[in-house]
Parts: C-alpha cells; structure tokens; sequence
C-alpha cells in the first residue's frame, strides 16, 4: 500500500474542503469564475466579474444595442428571501431609504404587475430624472422561497405626471433575484441595473455611476432590514 499516496490525497482533500469554506465566506458567496457562470442568464452575454467591494462581487455584461453594460452586485442579507422581496417592492416608500429617490409613487397595481413613478435627484450638474417603470413578480416562486422582480421603462401614460421636470432616461431595467440561504434564514440577493440615462453624461462616468449606485443599494437595503452589509 502506498501510504506516501494515501496521505498526500487526504492533504489535498483537506485543502479542498478549506479553500471552499474560504470562498463561501467572501463577499458576495462564491468567486467570481464560480458565480459568473451560474448567475442568471437570460441575456445573450455572459456576466464577467469586474471587481468586488464591502457589498459583494460586481459583474458587468454587455447589452445588445447598447455602449453601457449592466451592471450586477451579489450580496448576502441575514433575512428570509420574503422579507427581503417585500423591502424592494414597497415602492411607496423607496423615497424614504433608497439612495437619489425625491419621489416614488405606485400609479397602477394589478396581478403581479405595477406601474412606479420615479422621481430621482441628484447633487451638483446631474439633471433630475423622472419616468415610469413596469414591474413584475410573475417568475417568482415563493413555495421555493424564490423570489423575482423585474423592471422596465413603461410608455404608457398615466394622469398627474406631466408637470414633473426631469429627463426621462434612453434605457432603465433591471431585476432582484433573491435566493434562499442557510435553509432559508438568509438570502443571496442579486440586483442588476442597465441604465442609460441620457443627457452628456460620457458612458465612461455612467459605468463609474451605475458601479457606486448598486453599492449604495444594497448598503442602503441592509440598513433598512436592520443590518448592516
């Protein structure tokens, strides 16, 4: 029996074993190539990891027809993935915790579907920003304890907007993906932004923007569940 063999396999598999719990401690969950190739995958790219921070990873990837990528972080909250989903869809009061938010207001809630007025402001040279977005639950699958939201600009006109002053964005989308952890105690939340807001703003700025909001999302969603991330 070679035991030189057997003891250098059981050293290697100790060192795997240890390696794994290293990277599910880091932020974000897994490492970057792991988590890359498993996040959602609707869109024609793949996500690429393009650093991480106290959040949790940040991925890029490109979008058909557009100079700006999306751009997605992947956090951890000590909450149920439910509680979680209830925060982010409580748009009536996304101007009370949400970063740049002067002004939320529900317009229309029907099925798993509703239409938000956004009002966003800015400090310094930044113009406001107002629209309306369509969001849906409908992919969620709460008897897993998955939940997910996805959002679009929406065309459609609603009464008691037009005097708001604001640039309507080119582009605005985006989703949660929240995930079950630690039998369902925690949640791996993944929140992504594609956003092209129009005006001068150079594309270069707008990635450096949309990096720090997504940061300053996830930060801000923690403090609101009495955590902090």
């Amino acid at each position: 029996m070679n035991w030189r063999k057997i003891t250098t396999q059981a050293v290697d598999a100790r060192l795997a074993v240890a390696s794994l719990c290293l990277l599910l401690a880091a932020p974000g969950g897994l490492p970057a190539a792991i988590i890359a190739s498993t996040a959602t995958g609707t869109a024609d790219a793949p996500w690429q990891a393009v650093g991480d921070s106290l959040q949790g990873w940040i991925y890029h990837r490109a979008v058909t027809g557009s100079s700006l990528p999306e751009a997605m972080i992947v956090a951890r909250f000590a909450t149920p993935p439910a509680r979680v989903h209830a925060l982010v869809t409580d748009y009536g009061h996304f101007a009370e915790f949400i970063p740049n938010v002067a002004e939320s207001r529900v317009l229309l809630q029907t099925g798993g579907r509703q239409w938000v007025f956004h009002h966003l402001h800015f400090a310094g040279p930044v113009a406001d920003r107002a629209y309306v977005i369509e969001s849906t639950d409908a992919a969620s699958r709460p008897q897993e304890n998955y939940y997910r939201v996805d959002w679009t600009l929406s065309s459609r006109n609603f009464p008691g907007i037009e005097g708001h002053t604001g640039i309507r964005p080119r582009a605005f989308s985006g989703f949660w993906d929240l995930r079950p952890l630690m039998g369902g105690l925690g949640t791996e939340a993944r929140y992504a932004v594609h956003s092209d807001p129009g005006g001068f703003i150079p594309d270069w700025l707008v990635v450096q923007m949309t990096d720090r909001y997504i940061q300053q999302v996830i930060a801000a969603v923690a403090q609101r569940l009495g955590q902090t991330n």
